[in-house]
Order: C-alpha cells, then sequence, then structure tokens
C-alpha cells in the first residue's frame, strides 16, 4: 500500500442526520488528519461530482465540509496543472478545537498539494461512492511519490 494518500473514512454515525467524516494525509514525511461533520449524502453527491469532474476536467472542482471555525474542517480541490491532464489535488484541513472558546492557535491547521493522475481521480470518485453507501468502507486517493 502507498505511503502516500489522501484516505477518507466514516468516524461516526447519527442517521438519519449526519456523519463524522475523517480525512487523513499522508505524502512523504508529513500527515494531517481532521474530521468534519456532513450530511450521510455528502458522499455519494461528492463522488458525482468527482467523476463528472474526471470527464472534462477543465474547471477547478472544490469539496468542503465543516467549517473552519474550530469545529472541524476539510477542502479537497481538484485541477489540472497542464494540457497534458496531470491532475493535483490541493487538501486544507483544520482540526477541532479541544475547549468551548477556542483560541486561534488551538486549531492545527494544514495544507498540501498532492500530485496525482486523472485515472487515480476517477477511482477515488469510485471508493467515495461505494463510501456513500457502505460507511465501513474507506475512499482512498493514492498519490504520486514525492
Amino acid at each position: 500500500m502507498s505511503d502516500h494518500f489522501l484516505g477518507l473514512t466514516v468516524a461516526y454515525e447519527d442517521q438519519p442526520d449526519l456523519i463524522e467524516l475523517c480525512a487523513r494525509v499522508s505524502y512523504g514525511n508529513w500527515s494531517a488528519e481532521s474530521t468534519a461533520y456532513v450530511s450521510p449524502t455528502f458522499l455519494s453527491e461528492n463522488a458525482k461530482a468527482i467523476l463528472d469532474w474526471v470527464e472534462s476536467p477543465k474547471q477547478q472542482l472544490r469539496i468542503e465540509a465543516g467549517a473552519n471555525t474550530g469545529i472541524g474542517w476539510m477542502v479537497l480541490q481538484f485541477y489540472t496543472i497542464d494540457s497534458a491532464g496531470h491532475a493535483r489535488c490541493a487538501v486544507e484541513l483544520a482540526t477541532k478545537t479541544r475547549t468551548d472558546g477556542p483560541r486561534p492557535a488551538e486549531t492545527s491547521r494544514f495544507a498540501i498539494e498532492l500530485p496525482t493522475e486523472l485515472g487515480l481521480v476517477e477511482r477515488f470518485g469510485r471508493d467515495c461512492l461505494a463510501l456513500g453507501n457502505d460507511f465501513k468502507r474507506e475512499a482512498r486517493l493514492t498519490v504520486l511519490p514525492v
């Protein structure tokens, strides 16, 4: 299994209202993890958006979960960097705060650009669709090595 990846899992379910989505990134010596609350349909809806984007990656695709307010946040932004279709996934994560009166430095933040390929993004989209139907699975975007 690759040491370079973005993984999504469901950490908690409170059906029918919400799920807690966990994003984990590992790339070279860098790694981070954060969670965000989303609706149970979030994964299926965004999986469709990812698969549609792969078919025509002309514009950037931005997927956001949670909020950057100390409650847990994640942003995935997919785009190509050249006319050959080399793809990137920019990831921004922010953790939950540990107290009710959050201080700005209490929230850990992480941002990274992950090199990948359209075929790997398509597989990730299909994994997200499967995860949306079975919360015990994992969606994994394999990224190219450092």
